[in-house]
């Protein structure tokens, strides 16, 4: 099922003055690998890059998981055959107390790491673990929208990044042993802005815990600092008409007032045809947008673009988990990354919008 990769999109970076301005800071660096994982489904270009770092991994893999299963899947696999050769390999599956299935969905996959000698357990049930996130020896993270199983692997468009970066690796190291722990708070995850985010180079790891909206106070300010054009593919867009003060009408406004100052702004949304509400949301969003100047599109209702991905004036990306909704934007815990002003690593992402906008459909009012 799973071929090899025959190409790779990867940017090396040097960048004077990498900076990650947070409660939990990175440190400068003088070199950045970034990979854009990307492309065909069929292709499985993330699978592959996942298995090449449990590969190269020499000491450590820790994982955050919002949905893995059994069957078709690769990467599990490979996990205990590193567990096996001496790795310390630590997973985090979503558990859910208002939806049973998730749990139970989940549970077999828990038995197979703990089978394999994998240290493994659920989160907290009260708190939605939506996050996709691997580290390796705290210093290779992949990040995304991908889960684990096989519609994710081999069907589901998505779009999701290698980073090779130590500090960057501490950061989300860090996250993940608050999380493992149950120590994070929202006051450990409150992000403090350099006076130039915006203007110069940098990458900022986004994590997100109930209420500490990293994600969208970044994303806000890039909106707002867009001069050209905002592409954006969401898998989940909602508005709330009885909610003045939601997050998710802020960035739908942000994309409105972009339109309004000429830019060029196209969203695509997922159909979501397999799921009725989500896909009432969708289209009740992409009907405010479009009403409003924005140039919307659909996916084509037999596939499913799993993306949740912005790229800014084609130099400026912002990936990762996070939906535009309430509990994905405000309540769950979410990984995502801003990669500011690089164009290099924005090219592919863009050309990836291209492909996912040219395949996409108007809507029909």
């Amino acid at each position: 099922m799973f071929i090899r990769v025959q190409r790779t999109m990867q940017a090396v970076l040097l960048i004077a003055a990498l900076c990650a301005a947070s409660s939990t800071c990175c440190p400068a660096s003088a070199s950045l690998v970034v990979q854009a994982l990307i492309g065909d489904p069929s292709e499985a270009i993330y699978c592959q890059a996942v298995l090449a770092a449990i590969e190269e991994a020499q000491q450590t893999i820790d994982v955050l998981l919002s949905s893995v299963s059994l069957t078709d899947n690769p990467i599990l696999p490979a996990l205990a055959q590193a567990a096996a050769r001496g790795i310390q390999i630590r997973a985090l599956l979503d558990a859910s107390d208002w939806a049973s299935d998730i749990t139970a969905k989940n549970e077999p996959s828990l038995s197979y790491f703990l089978a394999h000698g994998i240290i493994a357990k659920f989160d907290d049930p009260a708190v939605t673990l939506h996050a996709k996130l691997i580290i390796v020896d705290a210093s290779v993270v992949i990040l995304g929208s991908s889960n684990w199983n096989r519609y994710a692997l081999t069907e589901h468009r998505q779009a999701d990044v290698l980073i090779r970066e130590g500090s960057i690796g501490s950061f989300y190291a860090e996250y993940f042993e608050g999380l493992w722990h149950d120590t994070l708070s929202d006051q450990e995850l409150r992000l403090v802005l350099p006076d130039d985010f915006g203007r110069v180079p940098m990458l900022l790891p986004l994590a997100d815990f109930p209420e500490s909206a990293s994600y969208a106070r970044v994303l806000l300010g890039l909106l707002e600092q867009a001069e050209q054009s905002i592409h954006v593919s969401m898998y989940r867009v909602s508005t709330y008409s009885g909610y003045a003060d939601s997050t998710a009408n802020d960035l739908v406004d942000a994309l409105i007032d972009a339109a309004y100052r000429g830019l060029d702004v196209k969203v695509l949304i997922d159909d979501c045809s397999f799921y009725a509400d989500s896909a009432a949301a969708n289209l009740s969003s992409a009907i405010a947008l479009h009403q409003r100047g924005v140039q919307v599109r659909l996916d084509d209702p037999s596939v499913t673009t799993h993306t949740k991905l912005v790229i800014i004036d084609g130099k400026t990306v912002v990936l990762g988990s996070t939906n535009w909704n309430y509990y994905s934007l405000e309540q769950n815990c979410e990984t995502d990354v801003a990669l500011v002003n690089l164009p290099s690593v924005a090219s592919p992402f863009e050309n990836w919008f291209q492909i996912l906008w040219s395949s996409g459909r108007g809507l029909s009012l």
